[in-house]
């Protein structure tokens, strides 16, 4: 088999692998990708009931009716829940968008000069953390499977 214990890829079996490059080929296992998109989809889910409920601080009884005015509004809505949904049947693309959408806005206030104050910037970057994990969780995971049914063909 091609894979070693604790699911690492390894070029061991490859006749045409240098020794040097007899290495794992990614970064993690199976069991740590499927736990990094899982605690993308929580992040992204608190992101969207924060969103939400500071919507809903804001205009009260009318964020449905300011949210349907508001059609970029809505579409971000509705892409970060189908962001979520793709999370959940582990898709790269939905964590590249997810990524991207939360980091794509941060970057350009950052840029306008507009600091957030220290917890929220704080709140942030943890959620970022968590989404780029994801996505590399995502990544990793189609790659480990990949291999898994390589292996199980070869065998």
């Amino acid at each position: 088999r091609r894979l070693s214990q604790g699911g690492r890829l390894l070029l061991s079996e490859d006749r045409y692998c240098s020794p040097e490059r007899r290495r794992p080929m990614a970064s993690m296992d199976l069991e740590k990708a499927v736990q990094h998109i899982s605690n993308a989809i929580y992040a992204a889910i608190a992101w969207l009931i924060l969103d939400l409920g500071l919507l809903f601080q804001e205009h009260g009884e009318q964020t449905l009716g300011f949210l349907m005015s508001q059609p970029q509004m809505a579409a971000g809505v509705v892409v970060t829940l189908a962001c979520i949904v793709g999370l959940v049947y582990k898709s790269r693309l939905a964590a590249l968008v997810l990524f991207l959408i939360f980091l794509v806005p941060q970057v350009l206030r950052l840029i306008q000069g507009d600091f957030p104050p220290a917890m929220i910037l704080l709140f942030l970057l943890f959620l970022m953390y968590f989404f780029f994990a994801g996505m590399l969780g995502t990544l990793s995971y189609h790659e480990l499977k990949a291999a898994e049914q390589a292996a199980d063909q070869e065998d």
